[in-house]
């Protein structure tokens, strides 16, 4: 006759003691560590999505064969990046709507202002014929046009720049429309600068606006929550940035990065051989320290446009934590 032998109906209290040990640890563990793994991750993921939205905007230029780009947002004068805008560069402007005859330029055309208001001279104006439309069939409503509704679908922009004759000269247009003594704004009216020398007393076809580049769409791409791009690392790195746009009204601001279709950077401003983008997660203890967790540099090479990712060097080695990249 066969003996069999009866199953353990549970385990030891030893046994016990042990599982709850091993998940004691590892709930330890997780709390201590996890937390950093996930903020780890969204820094990865923030530095991938801003490499390959350069890059689409540099293939953009490829197939449009026409300057494209992407625009950083920074919403305060702290210049942290939470959300960015792609940009396509419209074709000079120096030409009159279809049906009429070639616009002409001038400091005084077609009628100058009555009684302008003060500050605004035949040097720092220039005046165009009224069958150039600038402002795309809107009015000018707030002077100066910074907090305008309607800026964005003019022809011409804040921003723009005006070439005379051929000279290869521009000048900075900062404001579209231009006042009277009793508020009537004229919307034929720019003012540039620096002023012009001398008044533009006689009128002239030869002129050309080239205008900046302009976001496409209203949507905006945004980076993954508790991330940012800091672009106050590049003036404490001494990577200096593009030229930096900001409404002092507001405070928000931007800066941009153009590609021409040979994949080369044309932001105006540029001075050295990379664009360091620091891409990073804020550390909620200290988060001034801008090497908390795991920062990526997004880099942007000017010649070539060729966009890599590369780790920031500790301060701890004394280097330049760009190191890495040049």
């Amino acid at each position: 006759m066969r003996s069999y032998r009866r199953g353990r109906p549970g385990f030891t209290l030893i046994e016990l003691l042990i599982v709850i040990s091993i998940i004691a640890v590892l709930a330890t563990l997780t709390i201590v560590f996890f937390p950093s793994a996930a903020a780890n991750a969204r820094e990865s993921r923030a530095a991938a999505l801003v490499q390959g939205w350069l890059n689409i905007a540099k293939q953009r230029a490829l197939r449009d064969q026409a300057p494209r780009g992407l625009r950083l947002w920074f919403r305060d004068n702290t210049f942290q990046v939470t959300e960015c805008q792609y940009l396509e560069q419209p074709e000079d402007f120096n030409t009159a709507p279809p049906g009429f005859t070639a616009g002409r330029v001038g400091s005084a055309l077609p009628t100058p202002p009555p009684a302008p208001a003060a500050g605004y001279t035949l040097l720092n104006t220039i005046g165009f014929t009224p069958n150039v439309d600038l402002v795309n069939g809107y009015d000018p409503v707030t002077i100066p046009n910074y907090n305008d509704p309607n800026v964005k679908y003019w022809s011409i922009q804040p921003g723009d720049y005006l070439e005379l004759r051929g000279s290869g000269l521009v000048r900075l247009i900062t404001q579209v429309g231009v006042p009277d003594g009793n508020g009537t704004v004229y919307s034929n009216y720019i003012v540039v600068s620096p002023p012009l020398p001398v008044p533009l007393s006689t009128a002239t076809p030869s002129y050309r606006i080239v205008r900046a580049p302009r976001p496409v769409g209203e949507e905006t791409l945004k980076l993954p929550a508790e991330t940012m791009i800091d672009l106050a690392t590049n003036a404490a790195f001494g990577n200096p940035l593009p030229m930096v746009i900001t409404d002092a009204a507001t405070g928000a601001g931007y800066v941009d990065v153009v590609f021409a279709p040979s994949g080369a950077v044309i932001t105006r401003g540029v001075a050295t051989p990379n664009i360091h983008l620091w891409v990073r997660a804020p550390d909620p203890v200290t988060p001034a320290n801008v090497f908390a967790g795991d920062p990526t540099i997004v880099s942007i090479f000017a010649r070539t446009g060729f966009v890599g990712a590369y780790a920031p060097v500790p301060p701890s080695s004394n280097a330049n934590p760009y190191v890495l990249v040049n």
